[in-house]
């Protein structure tokens, strides 16, 4: 089931942040998203499996990852520089 993000919608701000997302699965993707200011889902990237992806964000930035199975990993808000790792 694809990630649900509870009604969160990004927040403008000028405070740059740095976003490092880490799939350590052996057997699947993981698709990046970032949920608008509108709380719609904008796709950033697909990691590859053992990949990694680095993203510019802002604080107050929704992100949330699923994989190519289709399941939610997670759905956060960034506030600092931050190393999202998914196993």
């Amino acid at each position: 089931m694809s990630c649900s993000t509870y009604g969160l919608k990004s927040v403008g701000s000028n405070d740059q942040r740095e976003l490092i997302v880490v799939n350590q699965i052996h057997d699947r993707s993981a698709n990046l998203y970032w949920i608008n200011f509108n709380g719609e889902k904008v796709h950033y990237a697909t990691i590859p499996p053992m990949g990694r992806h680095v993203q510019q964000t802002y604080a107050g930035h929704v992100w949330c990852s699923d994989n190519s199975y289709g399941y939610c990993d997670i759905v956060f808000v960034v506030q600092n520089n931050v190393e999202i790792i998914i196993k």
